[in-house]
């Protein structure tokens, strides 16, 4: 049962940002270009096809935050002086007349200036390292300082953290602030090379941004750059990132990539902050404040290379921040190391042993490419799960696991045809366009691949395609949902359009997925039908934490008929009451409820220390860069490590034995 239809559709992977860069990649933009391409994501647009008072306030809050994220050269005298403007976007933008956003940029620079001899000042001073005090890195969190003692005190935290920074990387303090310095001299000059075709560049960013998140206009040469990134073979680390507030976040981890495949005590997690690069045996490069773009440059290169990161993270074990240097071997992320894969798992009830079927499957992954050329080699999550759901039937299993924690989505077409494994055709997915109309997505394929009952794992880090899939079988009622919360809650399609004559390019959320009930993943995520705890819990992520997501509206259901027998109300709270009466007397999910539950709010805190605790982080090097080797063979069943997995085991088994 190989399907051939394949219309190439995809979906964003989770959270993909795109940095607005003030340094380089000159467009050759004038003011008059502004009006034409603010236009395209109006008419475009799924939702906002025109600038009214809430956009208008959004775009000034967008361009402040994109001019001066972190609070540090503006007043709050600064802020009240332009506000008037910031219900008058579509008045500006339709008389074409910018110089309050031209006033804007000349009243930072002077700020900076001023600042820099804050700077100047602070820099040569002495610093206690010994001292308990934090900094707050979250901008939406502080205000704009009231005056110049409030701008000192924030630049002089700002000052001990970078050089904390350097510290911890082995320098002494006055290296430290010699590199600094050299920092901030690099800054100046940046600044005053920002021209007109940067400054449109970030304002037509600022009302995109104010529609939703993932509308993004891309300067030439970050649109070359993402064309690099959506190749199926990356030479890097298989990390993917976010910037906020000048601060550079790992926000999902590839599976198949360098960085997966580090030693548990040195993995990456969502949410560390990467605070300088090094490359080899090189001095590490102070990444504070640098355009997300210039520090992925950083970290990519070529296979084989080592590259150092240098993270602050909160402690799971001791809740304490911490700082880490993580080395990683640089290397080609290929489609067969994120493939499906499957194996048996027994449990024994009473004298009967029950036989799960299990399959991991990392992401929605399509060889465009070689599909194209009709290569008999070509690989697909769908073709994959075919032969994994064929190899575990010919093995007589009784149920059926299919684990989607961590998976960030991928194609469209792929969701859609996993799903058809599982339901005898119908609608999978609805697809709300700007237009308003409605397309749905069927499964037209008779027959299913596995007829037995199904649990479907999921986590905070499931998305877009992930969310399809598991939208589509909770809708249908054709298995359960397990997990500890919701999935990320993407729900939203871009379309990605190159301007001619090398002018960038415009990426447009065009589109709203609705399951085939009509409600929509967006901002919610698709809640699990039974809660197991998980370490996942911890991190708060998800769409609804990004800046202006899009709100949807219940659509009407499309015509399917979910199944009788796999999924009712009784059946969910049996396999919930058993599930907690086991949790409950487990000690290891004891002590992990334990764990997350003290964890959250420091994990997730962006309040860091300035406090040097350990200087035995500097001398770790040696120790982490003998951990690099493994043999790529990582167990695919571990229920000592994972709870998690060995409590859905036994939900599996109680499900399949309340079906039959």
């Amino acid at each position: 049962m190989i399907r051939k239809r394949y219309n190439f559709a995809f979906i964003a992977i989770i959270t993909l940002i795109i940095v607005f860069s003030c340094s380089k990649g000159s467009t050759g933009l004038r003011q008059s270009d502004i009006r034409p391409f603010v236009e395209i994501f109006l008419s475009k647009h799924v939702k906002y096809h025109a600038i009214d008072r809430e956009i208008s306030k959004k775009t000034f809050a967008n361009l402040l935050s994109f001019i001066d994220p972190g609070k540090y050269y503006f007043y709050k005298s600064d802020i009240t002086r332009f506000e008037s403007h910031s219900q008058k976007m579509d008045e500006i933008i339709a008389k074409e007349d910018y110089r309050f956003v031209f006033d804007l940029f000349t009243l930072y620079k002077k700020r900076f200036d001023e600042n820099l001899k804050i700077f100047d000042d602070l820099v040569k001073k002495s610093y206690d390292f010994t001292v308990d005090e934090t900094i707050n890195t979250d901008g939406d969190k502080i205000d704009y300082a009231a005056g110049q003692a409030d701008m000192t005190e924030r630049w002089r935290k700002s000052i001990k953290l970078q050089l904390l920074n350097y510290i911890s990387a082995g320098k002494t303090l006055e290296e430290a602030k010699e590199k600094l310095s050299n920092k901030y001299r690099l800054s100046r000059k940046r600044v005053e090379e920002i021209d007109d075709d940067r400054i449109i560049t970030l304002f037509i960013n600022a009302v995109s941004t104010a529609l939703d998140p993932h509308s993004n206009y891309l300067s030439q040469e970050e649109h070359e750059d993402f064309m690099i990134s959506t190749k199926l073979k990356l030479e890097g680390i298989g990390v993917l990132l976010r910037s906020e507030d000048g601060f550079v976040y790992v926000d999902s981890i590839m599976p198949g990539g360098a960085a997966a495949k580090l030693p548990a005590n040195i993995q990456l997690k969502p949410n560390d902050q990467i605070v300088a690069v090094g490359q080899g045996d090189t001095e590490a490069v102070d990444v504070i404040d640098m355009e997300l773009r210039d520090v992925v440059k950083l970290i990519r290169g070529k296979k084989g290379k080592l590259v150092k990161l240098t993270l602050v993270r909160r402690s799971t074990e001791t809740g304490k921040q911490e700082r880490l240097v993580i080395p990683i071997i640089r290397e080609e992320i290929r489609l067969e190391d994120k493939a499906a894969r499957s194996d048996v798992f027994t449990i024994k009830r009473n004298a009967r042993t029950i036989k799960i079927g299990f399959i991991r499957l990392p992401g929605f992954y399509l060889d465009f490419d070689a599909v194209q050329r009709n290569d008999p080699g070509a690989r697909s999550s769908y073709m994959d799960m075919v032969e994994n759901i064929n190899k575990l039937t010919s093995q007589k299993i009784d149920g059926m696991v299919i684990d989607l924690r961590g998976n960030p989505g991928g194609a469209l077409t792929e969701a859609v045809n996993v799903a058809g494994l599982f339901i005898d055709r119908g609608p999978v997915v609805q697809v709300k366009d700007s237009g308003r109309s409605v397309e749905v997505l069927n499964d037209e394929e008779p027959g299913v691949a596995y007829d037995g009952p199904i649990v479907v794992l999921i986590d905070r880090f499931s998305a877009s395609a992930s969310e399809i899939f598991a939208g589509a079988i909770k809708d249908y009622r054709r298995g359960i949902i397990l997990g500890s919360s919701p999935t990320f809650g993407k729900g939203t399609v871009q379309s990605y359009n190159p301007q001619q004559p090398k002018k960038g390019a415009i990426k447009i959320t065009t589109a709203i997925f609705y399951q085939p009930g009509g409600t929509s993943n967006q901002m919610g995520g698709v809640a699990p039908d039974v809660t197991v705890p998980d370490i996942s819990s911890v991190w708060d992520i998800g769409e609804d934490k990004l800046r202006n997501p899009l709100v949807w509206e219940r659509i009407k259901s499309a015509v399917f008929a979910p199944y009788q027998k796999f999924v009712n109300p009784q059946i969910i709270a049996a396999l919930q009451g058993n599930s907690q009466r086991r949790i409950s007397g487990d000690k290891d999910f004891t002590a992990l409820i334990e764990r997350i539950n003290s964890l959250k709010k420091v994990v997730n805190s962006k309040e860091i220390s300035l406090r040097e605790d350990s200087a035995a982080e500097k001398n770790r090097m040696k120790d982490l860069e003998k951990q690099l080797k493994h043999d790529g063979d990582e167990k695919l069943i571990d229920t000592v490590n994972d709870i998690f997995l060995r409590e859905a085991f036994d939900v599996a088994a109680d499900y399949v034995e309340m079906v039959k």
